[in-house]
């Protein structure tokens, strides 16, 4: 199985604790049709759209272009009246087959897990994830450590609207002294269980993590701590308007777990939170391994895609010649011949963009870029 350990940072450390960022001045809604309301418009909070509905309550002042998803698109500018006016609130969700959740998965925009529930005919394992792969990035551990409780009770109601005897709740072994609350009450749940695995990076891809854990992908229902929250959510009859991110990096004095409202401009969130050490830097949209370098914070806000931002100073290598060592292929998790790809410029549709062949690089060269399936998403920020 092919886990690597990943060099990180000792100065770059995140604390347990998560930071409320809930009255932005403003939030970006992405419209990708026609819009039903114009400027000066009045919007309640919770007002639905095609991708996400409104983080707060306020008056349209404006339209932008904003990334979402990797594309450029026309938002909605919505400027804060701070009053958190909500038309009408959402209802608890009785939800007491497999069916019924699949409806109310789609009907909040979890389409993904929705689908995965609908393509497994019989689910044998329920794996809830808590690992981290990137480096900087503590998203899904976090949620784990300070919502426990939550977690707890969501997996259980999982179990059995889906019919699964046994969960299970993957977490990192350095996160051991860090999870003693969840072990604590973990015993009032006798068929929830903890499994501490390698502090390896890709351990948590789904392929490998099933691998590593002895069991059948085909029949494992694989779901983030980050995604049971938000069924949490759903069942008490909450909308789902916030995410919570990891801001962090080697050129920030301080990393952050940030609670945000969506449609946050990330601009006014680094300025509102982050102390930037280094005027000359580059940002990371999702993980310095994995994700897209920026090249416009302007543009981009807060969407339920994004986990975190990774700040780090400039990088000062300089792309060499290739010196034919093979380190490329060799560590790619898939068996991509990595350099033939990068030479030919051709991508391959088995890449997912685990950056392992530029980290590994001793020539500096950029090959995810070319290697990775989604051309799509080259430079495209």
């Amino acid at each position: 199985m092919h886990v690597v350990k990943i060099k990180e940072n000792p100065n770059v450390f995140i604390t347990n604790n998560i930071y409320n960022y809930l009255d932005p001045e403003k939030i970006y809604i992405p419209i990708m049709q026609e819009a039903l309301y114009k400027k000066n418009d009045y919007l309640y909070k919770d007002t639905k759209f095609l991708l996400y509905n409104t983080s707060i309550s306020g008056y349209i002042t404006g339209e932008k272009k904003v990334y979402y998803n990797k594309l450029l698109v026309p938002a909605l500018e919505i400027t804060n009246d701070f009053k958190e006016n909500i038309k009408s609130k959402r209802r608890k969700k009785n939800i007491t087959n497999k069916d019924e959740l699949i409806q109310v998965l789609e009907e909040y925009n979890l389409i993904e897990v929705a689908q995965k529930i609908k393509d497994l005919n019989q689910i044998k394992n329920l794996i809830i994830s808590s690992i981290d792969d990137e480096i900087y990035d503590a998203k899904e551990f976090i949620i784990l450590a300070n919502y426990d409780e939550e977690i707890l009770e969501t997996i259980e109601f999982l179990q059995k609207v889906l019919e699964v005897n046994k969960a299970t709740i993957v977490t990192k072994n350095t996160n051991a002294k860090s999870i003693k609350n969840v072990k604590s009450i973990i015993g009032t749940y006798p068929n929830i269980k903890i499994n501490l695995v390698s502090d390896n990076y890709l351990i948590g891809y789904p392929r490998f993590l099933c691998e590593y854990l002895n069991i059948k992908e085909e029949d494992t229902l694989l779901i983030s701590t980050s995604l049971i929250y938000d069924i949490y959510q759903i069942l008490k009859g909450k909308s789902i308007l916030n995410n919570i991110i990891t801001i962090s990096g080697d050129n920030v004095e301080k990393s952050l777990i940030i609670n945000t409202k969506l449609g946050v401009s990330l601009k006014e969130l680094i300025a509102k939170f982050i102390n930037i050490i280094d005027k000359d830097y580059e940002i990371y949209l999702n993980g310095y391994l994995k994700g897209i370098k920026i090249k416009k914070i302007e543009d981009i806000i807060i969407t339920r895609e994004i986990n975190t931002i990774v700040i780090n100073k400039k990088s000062k290598e300089v792309e060499e010649d290739c010196i034919n060592c093979g380190a490329c292929q060799r560590i790619c998790p898939l068996n991509i011949n990595v350099k033939y790809c990068y030479f030919h410029n051709l991508n391959s549709p088995k890449c997912i963009s685990c950056g392992l062949c530029n980290y590994i690089c001793p020539a500096n060269l950029k090959l995810k870029e070319t290697v990775k399936s989604d051309q799509n998403e080259k430079e495209k920020y």
